[in-house]
C-alpha cells in the first residue's frame, strides 16, 4: 500500500478557542480529515485510514475508536452512546473489545481521550494560546504549538534504562503525557484532568484457567486482524512468539491468505532458521518466504535515515532497515498487514525479579527457583542474597541511585530489586551528570512504582517502554509500505497473561510455560518444544565494524555536544575502535538514538536552545 505518512490525530474541546486553532490547522494542512462535535465545531482532526476509524453519533454524544477493532464495534459504540451522560463512565468499554485502539468521546462538548491500558497507544496534551489540544503524537502536538525540544528530557534519555517517573517525561517543553491506563478528561471549556480507568490485575489466576484466557485473547487478537481478508504477512523467526501468530493467522485460510517470512541471519550460531523451517512444514498452504542471508541489512545500516519523526529517541535507529526488510519485501507482494511477535517475551518469558516477593509468600518454591536461575546464569550468591534481603520501598531505592558510580554492572547479573543500577557512559559531560543528579533527586519525593512489587513494577516499566518503541517500529513499517501489528501488545492479551500467578508464568526450568500451555492443540508440539532463543550479538558487532567510519564522523558536529550533554571527542575515539565494549550495550544506542532524534527534530523545528 502507498505510504501517506504515519497516522495521527488531534482532539479539540467544544469551545471557540479550540475551534480557532482547528480552523488554522485545517487551512494549513488541507489533506487532513475531520470529525465534528454535535455543535459542528471540529472534534477530531488528523490522518487515518478509513477502516481505522468508527464513530457512533446519538444526539449530542459522539463516541469513536481509532485503530484496530472488531467489525461489530460500531454497534457496541452506538448502544453505549445512547445512554451516555458522562464520558468518565466509559471505563469498562475498552477491555470488552479485542484489538488495539484509542477511545474518544464527546458528550455535550466534554471530552474523553483514552489510549490503551499498557502503553501501546499513547495520549498527550498541550496548550496553544488559550486552547487545550490532545492527541496521540507528541511530535505532532509540538509542531502544532511550535514548541522547543527539552534539553533535560534529552539528558534523561542518555541514562538508557530510565526509572519512573522520569521515563514519562516528554521530549518537548509544554507537552504532557497521559500515563498508560489513564484517560484525559476535559470540560467543554478545556480544563483537563487525568482519570485512572484501569489498574493491572492481581496475579491470582491458576495456570489452567489462565492458559485458557490467554488462548482466547490471542485468538481474538489475531482474528480481528485477519477478518478483513486479503493478503497478510507475518514474521516466522522460529521463536515461539512469531510461530504462535503464524499458526493462529493460518487457522482460517478463507479469511486471509498468509505469507510466513523468515530472516535468520548467520545460522552458524543462530538456530532460528531450522526452527522456522520446521514450523513452516506444519503450515500447509502457507507460503514460506526466506530472505537470503546476504540480503539481510546489518545492524547500523541506515542509522542516519531521517525521514521519520518520532515522539522520542528510539533504539530502532540501530536496526531500522533490518527490522523492516521483510515488510519491504511483502509490500512488493501486496501484503496489507504484517504481524510481529513483539511483546511475547515481556508476557511469557517473565523476569526473575518476581523472586523478591515470592520469597516472602512461598519461600520453599522461591528458593528452588532461585537455585535454577543461579545455575543457569552463574549468579554469585552474595549479591542475590543482598538484593532479596533489601526491603526498601521504591522511593528509597530511587534515592539510592547514583549517576557517579563508574563501575559497569555484570551483563546478565542478578537484578532482583526495584531498580537496576545505572551505568552511564564515559562520554557524558559533567553538566549532563549534574543535571541527571538534580532530576533524580527532584523525582524522589513523589515517585510511585508501576506495581506493588519489584517484579510487577519491572515488567510494567519494560512493557510501557516497549509500547513507545513499538510505535516507532510500526511507523517504520508503514514507511516501507506495510503497517506492522503486534497482537501480543493488545490490552486483553496482556491482561490475561498478567492475571496468572507468577509461579505459573515464570520458571527458570520451563520456557514460556504459560504460552506453551495456552497454544497446546493450536501449535504443533514440535514447535512448542523449543526452549532456546536466538540472539544477534555477533551480527551487531559486525554492523559496528562496518559502519565505524560513518559513526565516528557523526560526532564531528554533534547536536548533543552543542547542548552540552556529550563529549564528542570521546565519542569519536570510541567509535573509531569498533570493538570497544562501550559500543555493545544500551549506553551507545541511547546516545545514538538521542543524537539522531535531535537531528530530525532540528530539521523540522529549528535549533535547540
Amino acid at each position: 500500500m502507498p505510504d501517506r505518512g504515519a497516522p495521527f490525530f488531534f482532539v479539540f474541546p467544544d469551545n471557540e478557542a479550540a475551534f480557532a486553532v482547528a480552523r488554522r490547522l485545517r487551512r494549513s494542512r488541507p489533506d487532513l480529515s475531520s470529525v465534528g462535535h454535535a455543535s459542528g465545531r471540529d472534534w477530531i482532526i488528523g490522518r487515518w485510514d478509513e477502516a481505522d476509524l468508527t464513530v457512533a453519533r446519538t444526539g449530542r454524544t459522539r463516541v469513536a475508536l481509532v485503530g484496530t477493532f472488531p467489525r461489530n464495534a460500531a454497534e457496541v459504540l452506538t448502544r453505549r452512546a445512547a445512554h451516555l451522560r458522562d464520558p468518565a463512565t466509559l471505563d469498562d468499554l475498552a477491555l470488552t473489545l479485542p484489538g488495539q485502539f484509542h477511545l474518544l468521546a464527546s458528550v455535550d462538548g466534554a471530552l474523553r481521550v483514552q489510549g490503551s491500558a499498557y502503553g501501546a497507544r499513547r495520549v498527550f496534551h498541550t496548550r496553544t494560546g488559550d486552547a487545550l489540544v490532545a492527541g496521540d503524537r507528541a511530535a505532532e502536538l509540538a509542531r502544532l504549538a511550535d514548541l522547543e525540544p527539552d534539553t533535560t528530557a534529552l539528558a534523561i534519555r542518555l541514562m538508557g534504562m530510565v526509572p519512573a517517573p522520569l521515563d514519562e517525561r516528554v521530549m518537548w517543553h509544554g507537552v504532557t503525557a497521559v500515563p498508560p491506563g489513564t484517560a484525559l478528561l476535559a470540560r467543554p471549556d478545556g480544563a483537563p484532568r487525568h482519570h485512572r480507568w484501569h489498574r493491572p490485575p492481581e496475579p491470582r489466576t491458576p495456570a489452567d484457567r489462565g492458559a485458557a484466557a490467554v488462548r482466547d485473547a490471542l485468538v481474538a487478537a489475531v482474528d480481528v486482524r485477519t477478518a478483513p481478508g486479503g493478503l497478510i504477512s507475518a514474521d516466522l523467526s522460529g521463536g515461539l512468539d512469531s510461530t504462535t501468530l503464524c499458526f493462529l493467522a493460518a487457522r482460517e485460510p478463507a479469511r486471509a491468505r498468509l505469507i510466513a517470512c523468515t530472516s535468520t541471519g548467520d545460522e552458524s550460531f543462530n538456530e532460528d532458521g531450522r526452527w522456522a523451517r520446521w514450523a513452516a512444514e506444519d503450515l500447509p498452504g502457507v507460503e514460506h518466504f526466506i530472505l537470503p542471508d546476504e540480503d539481510l541489512p546489518k545492524f547500523y545500516d541506515g542509522f542516519a535515515d531521517d525521514d521519520l519523526r518520532f515522539d522520542a529517541p528510539t533504539p530502532l535507529v540501530a536496526s531500522r532497515r533490518r527490522v523492516t526488510v521483510l515488510a519491504s519485501r511483502m509490500a512488493a507482494r501486496g501484503s496489507r498487514l504484517h504481524l510481529t511477535g513483539n511483546g511475547g517475551d515481556n508476557l511469557f518469558f517473565g523476569v526473575p525479579t518476581h523472586l523478591h516477593s515470592l520469597v516472602a509468600r512461598r519461600p520453599v518454591l522461591a528458593l528452588r527457583r532461585l537455585h535454577g536461575y543461579r545455575a543457569l546464569r552463574s549468579w554469585p550468591l552474595a549479591p542475590v542474597a543482598r538484593q532479596l534481603a533489601d526491603r526498601r520501598g521504591y522511593r528509597a531505592a530511587l534515592a539510592a541511585l547514583s549517576v557517579r558510580d563508574a563501575s559497569t554492572p555484570v551483563p546478565g547479573g542478578p537484578a532482583l530489586g526495584w531498580l537496576r543500577r545505572p551505568s552511564l557512559a564515559s562520554w557524558l559531560t559533567e553538566d549532563c551528570l549534574s543535571l541527571l543528579e538534580r532530576e533524580l533527586a527532584a523525582a524522589v519525593p513523589t515517585a510511585v512504582p508501576y506495581g506493588p512489587t519489584p517484579g510487577r513494577h519491572t515488567e510494567l516499566a519494560a512493557l510501557y517502554r516497549l509500547g513507545r518503541d513499538n510505535q516507532a517500529i510500526e511507523d517504520a513499517g508503514r514507511a516501507v509500505g506495510v503497517p506492522l501489528a503486534a497482537p501480543f501488545l493488545d490490552d486483553r492479551v496482556i491482561e490475561a497473561a498478567f492475571s496468572v500467578r507468577v509461579e505459573d508464568r515464570v520458571d527458570p526450568w520451563a520456557y514460556k510455560p504459560l504460552l506453551v500451555r495456552a497454544m497446546d492443540g493450536l501449535v504443533p508440539r514440535r514447535s512448542l518444544s523449543r526452549a532456546t532463543k536466538g540472539e544477534g550479538s555477533q551480527d551487531a558487532a559486525a554492523g559496528l565494524h562496518r559502519q565505524r567510519d560513518a559513526l565516528t564522523a557523526l560526532w564531528d558536529d554533534s547536536l548533543l555536544a552543542r547542548a552540552g550533554l556529550v563529549d564528542e571527542a570521546a565519542l569519536r575515539r570510541i567509535c573509531a575502535a569498533a570493538g570497544s565494549p562501550e559500543l555493545r550495550d544500551e549506553r551507545f544506542i541511547s546516545t545514538l538514538a538521542a543524537e539522531m532524534w535531535l537531528r530530525t527534530t532540528v530539521t523540522t523545528r529549528g535549533a535547540i536552545a
